[in-house]
């Protein structure tokens, strides 16, 4: 194969490379990383979401008092944050088992009888008191007021909207994708070492090239990778995100940032790589050219 030609062809390796790693590593971090359900749980712990929902709740039950009639603690002295911490767990952990096919459906559930037991305990105290018939509509209205007490600590707790993306349709379609990932995985990494694979045989009379192209490989891939994660974290671009709700913001945000920090890491390791390999064989040229 002619000079030119060579040259030619290590270009065109290159560049399928790239787009080889770029494939390969993001198919990598969504397998292992942004696939994981510690992920989520892991922001949970980190945010304090069980403190920002207790707040949250205690916020919303004072300010229906007006309408609901009910005081804020017959609530919130039924509620814990461990409790709630349970109920994120419970969340994220039945929004991924779906995902990954081990079950057939977004549902979770939360130990809610002593809020429940408070709720009826109220009611009944003051039926007691202004002399009001345990009758048909009592019953309706304690019933609908436990239904909504209930409804509204699960919603509160589904901190990473779950439900919104089920409504939504979108958990359906993300698990109609989940089993392609490992397929996908495995075939950019099959790609990537055949081209490498290619690199070797074309510049077998002379190794140290294949450290030259792959070290420009490595390092233009991440580059094109760091650039917009590097002004995202420069900008704090998800702070600029206008969600009202304070637990939803930080489950949301902490997400993100938390995805974006991972994937400057990867990209860092994997530009390290690159000036490594582009490092050895400018000090490998240099003494063979000393020979």
């Amino acid at each position: 194969m002619k000079a030119s030609g060579k040259y030619f062809a290590n270009i065109v390796i290159t560049i399928l490379l790239v787009f080889s790693l770029l494939a390969a590593e993001g198919t990598l971090f969504v397998r292992l990383y942004a696939s994981k359900a510690d992920t989520c749980l892991s922001v949970m712990e980190e945010q304090d979401l069980s403190d920002r929902i207790y707040t949250s709740l205690e916020a919303r039950f004072t300010e229906q008092v007006s309408t609901s009639g009910i005081p804020a603690q017959v609530y919130m002295d039924a509620l814990t944050r461990e409790q709630l911490d349970s109920g994120v767990r419970a969340s994220v952990t039945s929004a991924y088992a779906y995902l990954h096919g081990t079950s057939d459906g977004y549902a979770f559930e939360m130990d809610l009888s002593s809020l429940e037991a408070s709720i009826r305990q109220f009611f009944s105290d003051y039926a007691d008191q202004i002399q009001y018939p345990k009758d048909e509509t009592y019953e309706k209205k304690v019933n609908a007021a436990v239904d909504n007490a209930k409804k509204q600590v699960l919603q509160t707790v589904d901190v990473f909207r779950f439900s919104t993306l089920e409504s939504a349709g979108l958990l359906s379609k993300i698990r109609r994708v989940m089993p392609w990932l490992n397929p996908a995985m495995a075939a950019s990494a099959a790609v990537v070492c055949v081209l490498l694979g290619l690199l070797a045989w074309i510049n077998r009379k002379r190794p140290l090239r294949i450290l030259y192209w792959s070290g420009c490989s490595l390092t233009v891939a991440s580059c094109i990778a760091l650039i917009p994660l590097i002004y995202v974290k420069a900008t704090d671009y998800f702070a600029a995100f206008t969600i009202k709700t304070t637990q939803i913001y930080a489950a949301v945000t902490g997400m993100l940032n938390r995805m974006t920090d991972a994937c400057l890491l990867l990209e860092g390791i994997m530009l390290g790589c690159g000036i490594l390999c582009l490092a050895a064989y400018t000090i490998g040229a240099c003494r063979t050219s000393r020979q």
